[in-house]
C-alpha cells in the first residue's frame, strides 16, 4: 500500500481492487476513514495517512466491498453498518468488534440510520422481504419487516422542519415515505419514480428536507421536497450504469456528488447546473468537519482512495 499527503487530503493506492470510502465524526471529534475492498475493512489516520486499525471481518457475508454507512447514537457513539445477501453486518466503529454478522435471513440492498425526531437512533434496510427496522446499538429487530409493493433496494432517513422523522424507501415502483415513532407508518401518496437504485437526504441552505434519488438505473438524479413529495428543480443527467451520490454544503451551497465509471461530478443540488471540479472514483462519501468545510473521500474500481477538503 502507498500512501501520500497531497494538498487538500491523502491518496491511497494499492488495494488492487474496488474501494469503498466511509468518512465519519468519532465521538472524540476526530474525522474517521473507513475503507471496505477485498473484504479487508481498514481504518485510516488520516494525520499520518497510515492503517490505524481493523473492523472485524464477517464470516457469513458474502461481499467484498461493503457500501459503510455510519449511524451515531444517542450517547454520541458511533455504529457502521452494512447490507449483504445475508443479513444485516453491523460494527462498534471505536473497537472494531462485529456486533451483527450477517444476521436476519433476507438480503439486505442498502442500510441507513439517524436519529429521529425524538432523539431516538434508528436504522433502516431494505431487503427482499420489505423494509427492515434495527436498533443500530444492538442490530436487534425493532418491528417486523414493512411490506413493500416491489423489493424495497433503496433507503434514507430524512427529519422533517419541526415535524416527524421519515424513511425513504425506493423500489421499481416509486418513492415511499414512513413516518411515526418508528418510522413504520405510510406518509403521503407514492413518488411516481421508475427504478430507484439509491437515496439520500440533503438539507437546504434554510433547513429545507429534500429527497435525492437515482432513477432509471443511473439515468439521471432527481430531487424531491421531502414534505409534500414535489419534484425540485430539473433532472440531473448522469448517463451512468451504477451511480453513487452523496452531498455536502460548501461555501454555503449545497452540492450534489455523483460517482459512476471512476468519475466524481459535482453538481448545484437546486438548479442542476453543473460546477468546476472533478475527482477520481465510483464511489464517495461526505462529512462536514468543524470549520465549515467538507470532507470528500472517493474510491476507484482499481483500488485507490483519496480525500479532499472542499471550503
Amino acid at each position: 500500500m502507498r500512501v501520500q499527503k497531497t494538498a487538500d487530503g491523502i491518496d491511497i493506492t494499492g488495494f488492487g481492487a474496488p474501494v469503498f470510502p466511509l468518512v465519519f465524526r468519532s465521538p472524540g471529534g476526530r474525522t474517521e476513514l473507513v475503507t471496505a475492498s477485498s473484504g479487508r475493512l481498514t481504518r485510516w489516520d488520516l494525520d499520518t495517512g497510515r492503517p490505524a486499525g481493523e473492523l472485524q471481518v464477517p464470516e457469513a457475508a458474502s461481499t467484498e466491498t461493503f457500501a459503510l454507512k455510519a449511524v451515531t447514537l444517542e450517547d454520541g457513539q458511533v455504529r457502521i453498518a452494512a447490507g449483504d445477501e445475508g443479513g444485516l453486518c453491523l460494527w462498534d466503529a471505536h473497537s472494531g468488534r462485529l456486533l451483527a454478522d450477517a444476521t436476519g435471513g433476507d438480503r439486505v440492498f442498502q442500510v441507513a440510520g439517524g436519529l429521529t425526531s425524538d432523539g431516538r437512533p434508528l436504522l433502516a434496510g431494505t431487503g427482499v422481504n420489505g423494509l427492515h427496522l434495527w436498533d443500530p446499538t444492538t442490530g436487534t429487530p425493532l418491528a417486523a419487516p414493512l411490506e413493500h409493493v416491489g423489493d424495497a433496494v433503496a433507503v434514507t432517513l430524512a427529519t422533517l422542519r419541526g415535524g416527524p422523522s421519515l424513511v425513504v424507501t425506493g423500489d421499481s415502483e416509486g418513492v415511499m415515505r414512513w413516518h411515526g415513532p418508528l418510522c413504520d407508518t405510510p406518509f403521503g401518496t407514492e413518488i411516481d419514480a421508475p427504478h430507484i437504485d439509491m437515496l439520500t437526504t440533503a438539507y437546504t441552505e434554510d433547513g429545507r428536507p429534500l429527497i435525492v434519488g437515482v432513477v432509471e438505473e443511473g439515468e439521471t438524479v432527481h430531487r424531491w421536497d421531502a414534505e409534500t413529495g414535489e419534484e425540485v428543480g430539473p433532472p440531473v443527467p448522469t448517463d451512468g450504469e451504477f451511480v453513487w451520490i452523496a452531498t455536502a454544503t460548501v461555501a454555503g451551497r449545497t452540492r450534489l456528488f455523483t460517482a459512476d465509471q471512476d468519475v466524481v461530478r459535482q453538481w448545484d443540488l437546486i438548479s442542476g447546473e453543473p460546477l468546476h471540479g472533478r475527482f477520481d472514483g465510483s464511489y464517495v462519501s461526505t462529512v462536514p468537519l468543524p470549520d465549515g468545510s467538507t470532507l470528500l473521500a472517493a474510491g476507484t474500481s482499481d483500488g485507490r482512495v483519496t480525500t479532499h477538503r472542499l471550503a
